[in-house]
């Protein structure tokens, strides 16, 4: 059995962040960062890792003092307006590599802290909005999208990511215009997936071409789908049972030139019906055929571990704050939504051992308790850059940061949930988001 501790994720990113290679890779222009320059490409870098979440200026400033002593730099201080330029020749594509390096490492050579569902990896994809900055560049790029009351328009783009339920991790995420659909995304994500992982998406996703592309790939799925989905799925609806092997088939209303299957290309799936707490009829179809190894009781749990994806969005939007963007130029929001994903990532790799310690700590109190995102998420921005940039202490800050996730929990108590009103936003018009107007404290 082999583990893996903190400091090797930190260093692996630190590595990559100061290599030669990945500065020749990433900046935009073949001269750029070829000069000593008062912010070098590698604590530009670190810089918008911390997340620029106040105004860009008090967060220069802050950067300087933290690493002054870290690095061999006498400069102490530089304008909001050279580092704007400077970011300016990255690539948006460093931030996503840098978070797909640390999250397929995770999986290599970690057996003890990888979870797995009866040997499988348990994946979600799901889809979100967020909404962006209201500039022509962006209006073009993404689209508008009016509210309800039609006072205003505001840029929406579409988030989809492929997320590991049970570890916690971003594999693969995506900002693209709201017009791009969910099903095609998913499509996308394919590629971050590998045989011998289970996918389980809601009731948006369904399709032949979806289950066809799983089955080339030797991927394994759980749908939620809709009583209507497809004839098959009906008829297996109105008979009352309690579950079925069944084969679908492609919808013959449509062209299949370019397809990989035919009109009578078939998929074998097993349907089951699932009764809720609430009486509500839960339709799942999955490629689990084998009835003695994956049981039928255990597919209503199973297939609420979905839920997990719900949560990342909560602590991605709300905690994280990827739509408080710094930029407003389409460049500068994918940079931060990709260094957003490398955080999340990161915060969830950083709290593991910590909750381990917290759950044998506080195992005697009435509650089960967790770590604290918001307060563990504030206490890694102020250390990432001595983590980072000073690797003979980096062993020392990574233990002081699991002891202030230990001390800084909430408990977790059980049956607690709250009525979904989901037409509480609806009428709400987003305030414009102005060029100079950032948060200073």
């Amino acid at each position: 059995m082999a583990i893996k501790q903190n400091s090797h994720f930190t260093t692996l990113s630190s590595n990559f962040i100061y290599s030669s290679e990945t500065k020749k890779l990433y900046r935009i222009k073949e001269k750029d960062f070829i000069r000593n320059r008062k912010l070098p490409f590698e604590e530009l870098v670190l810089c918008m890792l911390k997340l620029l979440r106040h105004n860009i200026q008090a967060e220069v400033n802050t950067f300087f003092k933290e690493i002054q002593g870290s690095v061999k730099s006498s400069v102490k201080k530089i304008t909001s307006s050279a580092f704007v330029q400077s970011r300016k020749k990255i690539k948006p594509d460093l931030f996503f590599d840098l978070n797909n390096l640390i999250a397929k490492d995770y999986y290599l050579d970690n057996d003890e802290k990888v979870k797995l569902y009866k040997g499988l990896r348990v994946l979600s994809v799901d889809g979100s909005t967020i909404n962006l900055p209201l500039t022509e560049q962006l209006k073009t790029i993404y689209g508008t999208f009016n509210n309800q009351k039609k006072t205003d328009d505001v840029v929406v783009a579409r988030v989809s990511v492929l997320y590991d339920v049970l570890n916690e991790l971003v594999l693969d995420g995506k900002l693209c215009p709201f017009s791009e659909g969910e099903i095609p995304l998913s499509h996308s994500h394919l590629k971050y997936a590998q045989k011998g992982d289970l996918i389980i998406m809601d009731r948006a996703y369904p399709s032949f071409d979806s289950a066809y592309m799983m089955q080339k790939q030797s991927v394994e799925f759980l749908f939620r789908c809709k009583h209507t989905f497809s004839n098959q799925i009906k008829s297996f609806y109105e008979s009352g049972k309690q579950e079925d092997i069944i084969e679908i088939k492609p919808k013959q209303n449509k062209s299949f030139k370019r397809l990989p299957y035919t009109p009578g290309s078939a998929i074998t799936v097993r349907m089951l019906r699932i009764t809720l707490s609430s009486g509500e009829i839960e339709i799942l179809m999955t490629s689990l055929l084998d009835t003695k190894k994956y049981k039928y009781k255990e597919f209503e749990q199973l297939y609420f571990k979905r839920w997990k994806v719900e949560t990342f969005y909560n602590r991605f939007k709300n905690i994280i704050g990827v739509e408080n963007f710094s930029g407003t130029s389409n460049q500068f929001i994918q940079q931060e939504f990709n260094c957003a994903l490398y955080m999340s990532n990161m915060q969830t790799i950083l709290m593991e051992d910590a909750q381990i310690e917290a759950d044998k700590k506080y195992e005697n109190r009435k509650y089960h308790y967790k770590i604290n995102s918001s307060l563990s998420l504030g206490f890694i921005r102020e250390r990432l850059v001595k983590i980072f940039s000073k690797k003979t202490e980096s062993q020392a800050l990574l233990k002081e940061l699991e002891q202030l996730f230990i001390i800084n929990v909430i408990p977790i108590r059980p049956g607690r949930n709250n009525k979904r009103d989901v037409d509480k936003y609806r009428q709400r018009t987003k305030p414009k988001q102005f060029k100079n107007r950032r948060i200073v404290i």
